[in-house]
């Protein structure tokens, strides 16, 4: 009986992807573990998710700042993120030099009362104002978010630090540093864990809501 109909659920899932063409894992129409994902049940809040492309510390190279860029990125990796919301506003997990992510519910009316997920759904926090001032309750790897360090340019409480931000984004050499997050970290400061050199490749987190 289980045989039937997991045969069943597959190929109900797998329908939009017997076609003549070759899918690929980044189309969502023909990835069976976002389809699965997707038919899950969201429980709201705040979603963590992370670029699949990586970046230099140049980061304000994608838009007319470094937010506008942080933002660009965001979105643009938002249509292939693999989380069981279909949230549409985003905004990334990196501070820039006009707004720190502690800010957002000034800067962009974020409500800090909703709780803060991961890409299943996992409860990280129990609102948005606890990223800053309490312990994740899993790592951002055990999470499903990311398993690898990331760009925040952050520093403890949710701030902005100038001097490890390589630069406001505009560098990619290794004479500087930007503030990068641990993803298996449980620590007060997992967002803003190390300093790493503006040369090397990493990723960006996002939040969704």
């Amino acid at each position: 009986m289980r045989t039937t109909t997991f045969f069943i659920l597959f190929s109900f899932l797998s329908f939009g992807c017997i076609t003549d063409k070759t899918c690929s894992d980044h189309d969502k129409t023909c990835n069976i573990s976002e389809l699965l994902i997707s038919s899950a049940i969201d429980p709201g809040g705040i979603y963590l998710y992370s670029t699949q492309q990586y970046y230099q510390g140049n980061l304000a190279a994608y838009g007319s700042n470094l937010q506008s860029s942080l933002t660009n990125i965001c979105y643009e990796a938002r249509f292939f993120a693999q989380t069981i919301s279909n949230c549409s506003n985003v905004l990334p997990f990196a501070s820039s030099d006009t707004t720190s992510i502690s800010a957002y519910e000034t800067d962009f009316s974020l409500n800090g009362a909703l709780p803060v997920r991961g890409a299943r759904g996992e409860l990280l926090f129990d609102t948005w104002t606890d990223v800053f001032v309490e312990n994740p309750k899993l790592t951002m790897s055990a999470a499903g978010v990311i398993s690898e360090k990331f760009w925040t340019f952050t520093i403890s409480g949710g701030l902005y630090q100038p001097s490890t931000s390589c630069t406001n984004g505009v560098n990619s050499d290794n004479g500087d540093l930007g503030s990068t997050g641990d993803p298996n970290s449980t620590a007060l400061i997992w967002y803003g864990a190390t300093n790493d050199a503006c040369n090397n490749y990493r990723k960006v987190l996002c939040i969704c809501y």
